[in-house]
């Protein structure tokens, strides 16, 4: 499995727990759009872009 796939659902694994914690503390508003939209945009382009691009590069 590529490295990419792994950090793909290694993040899909901490937004299911994000949406548990919104669930559980009944959170609305700008701490939803944090925990759920901000962070997969942000984990998407800081962690797996970079990893899947040094793939390319040494594959």
């Amino acid at each position: 499995m590529k490295k990419s796939t792994k950090l793909r659902l290694f993040g899909g694994t901490v937004l299911l727990f994000n949406l548990w914690l919104i669930g559980q503390y009944n959170l609305s508003g700008i701490p939803v759009l944090l925990l759920t939209v901000c962070f997969a945009v942000g984990y998407e382009f800081l962690v797996v872009r970079p990893a899947s691009k040094d793939e390319k590069e040494s594959g």
